[in-house]
């Protein structure tokens, strides 16, 4: 009895929050969280079509946690109107899938439900698909549009992010004539999704000159990236497309200043790969630091004028990849770029999971002069160790406690104490998911350095990066 009135109330509260929130993914993810039966859960997901995530409502996900969803979104595309498939994992965990869309349209993405398969027993599926449920997942369906991948000058949120004067001259602007960096040659791609190595090979533009006659004899030695590409060429003499094999599709989501002072930039880097791209994490992290090497190589203009970091959140396997680090040196050595310009993304729960793997890859950054940032920074006992390195130069606080602390008395001295402490460190503090002016207003007066959230700024293709404003 006590429990089903406990349901009705947190029901009811889940219907006020609707109400008086705006319906965006991370609201109605965490309303469909509240939603969900009282099971044992490990996490929510959501995810767009392409199998990029959109929302996570705490942990991280592995490997087999996304080769599980690539699965997922193939069946149900090769199957519209199919139902939810429930998949048990070897670890005792039971994974639902809930497609978002119409039932015989267009599939936007999905909903993945992680619980303890032992806890719920053999009626998971029919327990966690209520009508309440079913009604989130239908809400979803408004704000999460099917992904069309394909072109790198496509801007799906309608935003040019310019960091220059917004009165700039139109063709200063990109264009979609303009391809912002070379294209791999295939031959590179297959490399490196077969073996994960570092390979900094581009396809060979064609050039609108006369024909010359092959040489004899002789192969014609691979193209290499020099320290500064020469631009691009006109879209006239562009290689054909069966001649040439599709780069990461990379997009940005700003760190944006939450108090005034100091020049120093962040961007997230966010990258889309091919559904072939996607089975391959590893190799997805290689093609992503390939692909941003390219551009910072080919658009200093962009990011040199001011401090600058890119920071990229790489899969477990790459993390305990050796060579990786060995490999991305010889890459910023071939293109003449800073290691500062470059910062990896940890999950906290992997600092403790897969604790010598991270700090032996952290001693790595900091010896090669690359950045690292602590994502869902939470004031772990276990994580504090690693804030003496120096490599650490950014947390990114648990999205749970800054939404939970305008009501939680906890989570607002968590969140006071992580700023303060990374303060004394001299460690920038950065919130993510911030979707409430209020929650905005209070982080900048406890003294956040940055934000990332629906209220700030958008994620966008990074072609649209541009020179700072001079000051």
């Amino acid at each position: 009895m006590h429990s089903a009135a406990r349901h009705a109330h947190r029901t009811s509260d889940i219907h006020t929050a609707a109400a008086s929130e705006p319906q965006g993914v991370e609201s109605i993810g965490r309303q469909l969280c509240g939603a969900l039966p009282p099971l044992r859960l490990h996490s929510v997901s959501i995810y767009d079509s392409q199998c990029n995530v959109l929302w996570l409502s705490e942990g991280a996900l592995g490997p087999d946690e996304h080769a599980l969803v690539v699965d997922a979104l193939e069946r149900f595309a090769a199957e519209p109107g199919a139902g939810e498939p429930e998949q048990r994992v070897e670890d005792g965990r039971a994974a639902v899938f809930l497609p978002i869309g119409p039932p015989q349209g267009a599939l936007a993405g999905l909903v993945m439900v992680l619980a303890d398969a032992k806890f719920a027993g053999d009626s998971l599926l029919e327990r966690i698909v209520t009508r309440e449920v079913r009604e989130h997942v239908q809400a979803l369906a408004c704000v999460v549009q099917p992904v069309v991948p394909g072109r790198v000058d496509h801007d799906p949120t309608s935003l040019v992010l310019s960091l220059a004067n917004d009165d700039a001259p139109a063709d200063s602007r990109p264009s979609p004539d303009r391809h912002a960096h070379r294209e791999l040659a295939p031959a590179a791609v297959d490399q490196i999704l077969q073996t994960g190595e570092l390979s900094l090979e581009f396809e060979p533009r064609a050039e609108p000159a006369a024909e010359v006659p092959a040489p004899a004899q002789g192969p014609e030695p691979a193209p290499q990236l020099p320290p500064v590409l020469q631009p691009p060429a006109a879209s006239g003499a562009a290689a054909p497309a069966a001649q040439s094999a599709p780069a990461v599709l990379l997009e940005v989501l700003p760190f944006v200043k939450l108090r005034s002072g100091g020049r120093m930039r962040w961007f997230e880097v966010l990258p889309r790969g091919t559904p072939r791209q996607n089975r391959d994490p590893a190799a997805l992290d290689v093609l992503a630091v390939q692909g941003l090497l390219g551009w910072l190589a080919e658009h200093r203009d962009a990011w040199t004028a001011e401090p600058t970091t890119f920071t990229l959140n790489l899969s477990i396997a790459t993390l305990e990849d050796d060579r990786f680090l060995r490999q991305l040196s010889s890459g910023l050595g071939r293109s003449a770029i800073s290691p500062d310009a470059l910062g990896f993304e940890i999950a906290e729960p992997l600092c403790t999971q897969r604790r010598a793997q991270v700090e032996r890859f952290i001693s790595g950054c900091e010896r090669l002069g690359c950045s690292v940032v602590i994502d869902g920074f939470s004031f772990d006992s276990a994580v504090i160790p690693l804030l003496r390195s120096k490599a650490v130069r950014l947390v990114k606080m648990d999205p749970r406690l800054t939404v939970a602390a305008l009501k939680d008395k906890l989570s607002q001295a968590l969140v006071v104490a992580i700023v303060q402490a990374v303060k004394v460190l001299g460690i920038h503090c950065a919130a993510q998911q911030i979707d409430s002016t209020h929650v905005l207003r209070w982080l900048t007066a406890v003294g956040c350095d940055l934000g990332q959230g629906s209220v700030l700024a958008r994620r966008v293709p990074i072609e649209h990066l541009q020179a700072p404003a001079p000051a």
